[in-house]
């Protein structure tokens, strides 16, 4: 049997500029990317990405979802299996791009592709040395850094900045990789347009960076999108 890559499936009403090109062009750039997410994350994370793989995980793009008004999320389908959409409308409605740049299509691809392989059921936690709990949405505090990945062609993809292990680790050495660009300096750092999820004092509350956008801030706290979701958890919704 043909072994089956991880499918992007384009079921919006945008046309990328360059039809099933720049669609495979994504895919190609998430594959890399997630080989490298996989090597910063160890064999849990591996596995997961293999199964991707071989199974061939889906990532829909549509215009919106019609309640949360997100820009993606992932979750578990039926089966068990990791999916993520991306939701076209927030991306191209605020000056995004395709293919460029850390607001475009394929960073929130990425996105949600490196969170899924990490955290496939959205559940999992780090505890800081106050005793407060971080989820680990591993793009969330680095949301507004995007690097581009080389394909074999020459096209360079732009692709989500991700936290590395040494960001929930509250003793990680000085000089240690804190997410993959080298942008954040310590354990649990939030950039100044990223955000992430605490748990503390029996609430989970969003952490914004000061200078993340108001917009995005709107489509986060909607009930129904996957910060609600972190959020049910602890017995608030949209904190």
């Amino acid at each position: 049997m043909a072994t089956r890559t991880l499918r992007i499936v384009n079921e919006s009403s945008y046309e990328p500029p360059d039809g099933d090109a720049s669609m495979r062009a994504i895919a190609q750039a998430v594959t890399i990317q997630l080989r490298q997410v996989a090597t910063m994350w160890g064999a849990a994370v591996w596995q997961v990405v293999d199964d991707a793989h071989r199974r061939g995980f889906r990532i829909v793009l549509q215009d919106n979802d019609g309640t949360a008004s997100d820009d993606g999320y992932h979750d578990l389908d039926p089966h068990g299996r990791p999916f993520a959409m991306v939701f076209l409308d927030p991306i191209l409605n605020h000056d995004g791009t395709w293919l460029s740049g850390a607001n475009s299509v394929s960073a929130t691809v990425s996105h949600e592709a490196c969170e899924f392989v990490v955290d496939p059921a959205t559940n999992r936690w780090a505890q800081n040395t106050n005793n407060s709990m971080w989820s680990l949405e591993v793009c969330d505090p680095v949301q507004a850094f995007s690097y581009r990945v080389t394909l074999r062609n020459g096209n360079k993809i732009a692709v989500s900045d991700f936290a590395c292990p040494a960001w929930c680790n509250p003793w990680a050495p000085r000089g240690a990789r804190i997410d993959w660009m080298r942008k954040l300096h310590w354990p649990f750092a939030i950039a100044p347009d990223g955000y992430a999820t605490r748990f503390s004092g029996g609430r989970a509350r969003t952490v914004w960076g000061p200078d993340y956008p108001a917009w995005r801030k709107r489509t986060k706290r909607v009930c129904g999108s996957r910060t609600w979701r972190r959020h049910i958890y602890g017995g608030n919704c949209c904190d």
